[in-house]
């Protein structure tokens, strides 16, 4: 089970609970880049594969002012690549927020030209959310043809990365002409690309493009079945693609007292900016949002879904969520690993603590089971 490090990059990652608030340099502002930097390294040093930021152009407020802070996915992996040596670092791009192929070909390729070939991108359509659209003066695109734009502007991409010739492109959504780059990406073929997306077009452009599918579900029956689908449809392509997942992680010695902590986050959860989260993830009625919950209404209590839904969106959004002791998450990774989820990004409510917890307490027992080398 490979391991990974998410959402380091922005204000309380992916915490929506005035818990931060309790030590907001630890809890809310990690993404300050000393300790950013420390933290990345530190996972470097326990052994995690890769780390990945959270794309994020505009948080969503409330009391704790929740992603309103976040480092750029470019600049913050230029960053890393001189202070780390063997973690993969990926970008998370919207691909369709008015980004050229050409642009993303060219900064990619300089940065795993630095860091010697360990960069990737997290391809992200960014259909369905509202706010940011709007901030590059459009409205929401509509969701398949969010992925008709990200197939094509993937296409062209790989191009660029191949060909040492002057290219000539001309598709529906995106042109060249006449371009070339140099250096190219040092790995090769090309960078990692994974893409996150539950959907059937979501899969199936993972299954055609990418290395790695990004995965969630709310029970191991939803992640068994998306890994059989995702390797179906990859199959059919003739191609192998790794299925991923991401998890929120609290944890402690005992059980109970993993619980008092989950609690408590969950007591102080910041319903305002919540709200906003949810408001802004469901305009287009044929995304997931609004697919999983077509009860929302955001004049109820709890948006009309129900305090239960609404808690698990606010810590890890919708995250795999492992809670327990040290020796109940590793049984639950086992559990993922066991659907066939082969790699696991881990958020943590407290960056600092969760990373010394994985590595003396979690990572021991993921290689008495044969999960970690």
């Amino acid at each position: 089970m490979e391991l990974g490090f998410f959402a380091w990059n922005l204000a309380s990652g992916m915490s929506a609970s005035k818990a931060v608030l309790s030590d907001p340099a630890r809890l809310r502002d990690f993404w300050h880049w000393d300790m950013a930097m420390h933290l990345n390294q530190q996972a470097e040093r326990i052994g995690y594969e890769y780390q990945v930021p959270y794309g994020r152009w505009r948080g969503y407020g409330g009391p704790t002012r929740w992603n309103d802070d976040s480092l750029d996915f470019l600049g913050a992996a230029a960053c890393l690549a001189p202070v780390t040596s063997r973690m993969a670092i990926f970008s998370t791009a919207h691909v369709t927020y008015k980004f050229h192929p050409v642009h993303l070909a060219k900064m990619g390729a300089t940065i795993d030209f630095v860091s010697k070939g360990r960069w990737g991108l997290n391809v992200v359509t960014g259909a369905g959310n509202r706010n940011e659209n709007r901030i590059f003066g459009q409205e929401p695109i509509e969701h398949d043809t969010a992925y008709d734009m990200a197939d094509e502007f993937v296409t062209l991409m790989k191009w660029i990365w191949a060909c040492d010739d002057l290219l000539d492109f001309e598709g529906k959504y995106y042109q060249s002409y006449g371009v070339r780059i140099s250096p190219k990406p040092v790995r090769q073929p090309r960078p990692v690309l994974m893409n996150a997306g539950n959907s059937d077009v979501g899969i199936s452009f993972s299954a055609r493009h990418c290395d790695w599918g990004f995965l969630t579900g709310q029970t191991l029956d939803e992640y068994r079945e998306r890994v059989k689908h995702l390797h179906a449809e990859a199959a059919k392509y003739k191609r192998k693609v790794r299925a991923a997942t991401m998890a929120y992680v609290i944890m402690a010695e005992t059980d109970a007292k993993a619980e008092e902590i989950r609690q408590w986050v969950a007591d102080e959860v910041d319903t305002v900016a919540v709200t906003n989260f949810l408001s802004n993830h469901a305009t287009d009625p044929a995304g997931s949002m609004r697919r999983r919950y077509p009860t929302l209404d955001f004049d109820a209590e709890w948006a009309g879904i129900g305090k239960e839904a609404f808690i698990y969106f606010s810590m890890g959004m919708g995250a795999w969520k492992l809670y327990g002791s040290y020796e109940t998450v590793a049984e639950r990774i086992r559990e993922l690993h066991a659907c066939g989820v082969e790699s696991i990004l881990t958020n943590f409510f407290d960056p600092l603590r969760g990373l010394h917890q994985m590595e003396d307490n979690v990572i021991p027992i993921l290689k008495k089971m044969g999960l970690r080398k």
